[in-house]
């Protein structure tokens, strides 16, 4: 019955622990949560995700969109070197409206006169004959800042933004600066191709439109979707933070989700090979002679949305992405698809995320089982290998989860908890040995429950040193004494020798009566266990004197000690039965030790041969009588240790 409570109060202890654990983890996934909210964790976070997009397949675009590329194959073609002869984008542009393509949009900057003004007229009575067409330029400057400088001159070719009913100046939006128009105003929509890289150069997001003098502009993807799909401005609405809603659509309601700044968060689908059919300007040139060619181009791009853009290897237009370097109308085109089809990243709101991982943190501290650190780094490995699987999985399906705060929760989370379990065990473990070190020597304890070190070995034999010492006179002054006195002065002199024992590193083997018994050199080997005996029985005669003195005053009588000190080889180890042990040492050795204490005067110090041969150096000593000793048939040469002068 004794135990029940026991075990109770055992289970009340981890239960308690358990919710420590669960709390401190909690708190942990607070702090990387905050951190995680304040967006302190973005850049790292940024990295994990373009990891696990490279981790995708590659995914299909949509179907309505088509990328008429300038290759390697046309660049040092028939076509001429690179810029092309603008009346080629002419020809371009009029094949694919020939075979049909719904709107087509150049991620070119034809932003300069060339040097042929025909090619210009060209390329302008082209554009002129067909208004399904998007062009592009650019700012000089585009950063997401507020307080960016306005410019003074407004080009009359960008379509005011104010439509949107927001105030633009009071927007984050990304700022465009000093607007760089093409070489001459033609009848149609126009769209900024500015991207603003992260801090590592990499292009994550674009944004949809741009704040310019107190009003919106839209990128270049969103002209063409806005053109592609013939919105009007009460179509479009804007919450900064949240989306770009377009209603009514032929596609019914789109929503594009945007940053504080209005940049989207572009969802690459994998390289240039996603864009299958694609075309080269050679193979358009080679439609208008093979009927077996324009066919297949017409089958590819009628009704459909076209970008054209570089796509040679080494130009200029290639940019750093989330999957690597990809040419920047790689970029519109995906924006352009993404929208199209609403295949965007998905992001759990912040709240969430927060919930999420402080959630985690309390389970992996719910892992942390008292006195089972490894079942915490199990639980660890384990629940940071699914978080990263299901990641990866959630990936592909479009859908992010935030990896850094979590690993971050996880790792600072074991280690406090690691250490939280390793500060409890070395508390219980002083604990114990504070305890039963007042019922087992202290060395043999400390190798118990030490797991550095191996526990003492069974038995083994080894040269060490023993020490006995006696109170003379014991038993008489017992008789004569009150009980109380004797055990109070007992428990004091005991009191008073036993911190030598610690001290100089012996074994307090036993108490026998007013006896004390100390071996050394073991459990821990040590070199100097002779010198350490003596010395210690130096300090004890010294600790004797003392204590006859406070007695004195006390009004009682004085009490002596005699001490007898021996090496020799010995069994030591441990000793007893299968529920019992006890750790001490026997053999002749110890006998002798024992018979020479014997005869040891009160306040004498006597040690055999063998000690005297190994301390002679270190301490002085003088000749002793040979001592004939019971059960001994031969006289024994002893030494007695002197106070140095």
């Amino acid at each position: 019955m004794v135990g029940t409570p026991i075990v109770l109060l055992y289970r009340m202890k981890n239960m308690l622990l358990l919710k420590t654990r669960a709390i401190l983890g909690a708190f942990i996934g607070v702090v990387f949560a905050a951190l995680a909210w304040s967006g302190a964790l973005d850049s790292l976070e940024d990295l994990t995700v373009d990891y696990r997009l490279r981790l995708r397949k590659p995914q299909a675009v949509s179907d309505e969109v088509r990328l008429v590329g300038i290759g390697d194959r046309d660049v040092g073609s028939q076509l001429g070197r690179w810029p092309f002869p603008r009346a080629v984008h002419g020809d371009v542009l009029s094949i694919l409206n020939a075979t049909g393509a719904k709107h087509t949009t150049f991620d070119v900057l034809f932003t300069e006169p060339s040097a042929d003004a025909d090619q210009d007229t060209r390329l302008k009575a082209t554009i002129e004959k067909l208004p399904n067409v998007t062009l592009a330029y650019h700012f000089e400057q585009a950063v997401p800042d507020r307080h960016a400088p306005q410019a003074e001159d407004q080009p009359h070719f960008i379509t005011d933004g104010s439509r949107f009913g927001l105030h633009v100046n009071d927007l984050k939006f990304v700022r465009g600066r000093l607007p760089v128009p093409p070489f001459v105003k033609l009848p149609v929509s126009y769209g900024a191709v500015n991207a603003v890289p992260d801090a590592d150069g990499v292009i994550r997001r674009v944004p949809l439109f741009f704040a310019h003098d107190g009003r919106l502009y839209p990128s270049l993807a969103m002209q063409t979707i806005i053109a592609a799909l013939g919105l009007r401005d009460d179509q479009i609405s804007i919450v900064p933070g949240k989306e770009v809603t377009l209603v009514d659509t032929p596609r019914g309601t789109l929503r594009i989700p945007i940053d504080a700044h209005g940049q989207y968060r572009v969802n690459f689908l994998g390289d240039l090979g996603v864009f299958t059919p694609a075309f080269e300007y050679l193979d358009l040139y080679q439609a208008v002679q093979s009927p077996e060619m324009g066919a297949q181009l017409g089958a590819a791009v009628k009704d459909r949305i076209v970008l054209v853009g570089l796509v040679s290897t080494g130009n200029t237009d290639v940019v750093s992405s989330s999957i690597g370097r990809v040419p920047g109308v790689a970029v519109q085109a995906t924006v352009v698809s993404n929208i199209l089809t609403g295949s965007h990243l998905h992001f759990l709101p912040r709240w969430q995320q927060a919930l999420l991982i402080i959630l985690a943190g309390a389970l992996l501290g719910l892992g942390m089982w008292p006195s089972r650190a490894w079942l915490g780094i199990v639980i660890f490995l384990v629940m940071t290998t699914v978080w990263c699987g299901v990641a990866v999985l959630a990936a592909s399906a479009n859908f992010i989860l935030p990896v850094v705060p979590a690993w971050l929760t996880f790792g600072t989370a074991t280690l406090a908890l690691l250490g939280l379990e390793a500060a409890a065990m070395k508390q219980d473990r002083s604990r114990v040995v504070g305890v039963l070190g007042r019922y087992i020597a202290r060395p043999v304890l400390e190798r118990l429950v030490d797991t550095e070190h191996s526990a003492p070995a069974a038995t083994e034999r080894r040269e060490l040193t023993i020490f006995f010492s006696d109170i003379r006179g014991f038993t008489a002054w017992t008789e004569r004494a009150e009980p109380d006195e004797v055990a109070a002065r007992l428990n004091e002199y005991f009191a008073a020798m036993t911190p030598f024992i610690e001290r100089h590193g012996g074994t307090l083997d036993k108490f026998i009566g007013d006896c004390i018994m100390v071996f050394f050199g073991a459990p821990a080997r040590v070199e100097d266990h002779a010198i350490r005996a003596v010395r210690m029985a130096l300090d004890m005669q010294r600790e004797m004197t003392r204590l006859n003195e406070n007695w004195s005053k006390r009004g009682y009588e004085p009490l002596h000690i005699g001490i007898g000190i021996h090496t020799a080889y010995v069994t030591v180890g441990s000793f007893g039965s299968s529920t019992f042990l006890d750790y001490t040492v026997i053999g002749r050795g110890v006998n002798l030790a024992a018979r020479i204490e014997s005869q040891a005067e009160g306040g004498k110090i006597l040690i055999s041969a063998r000690t005297h041969s190994l301390v002679r150096e270190e301490v002085k000593t003088r000749p002793h009588p040979d001592l004939m000793l019971k059960g001994i048939p031969e006289p024994q040469v002893v030494w007695e240790v002197v106070e140095r002068d």
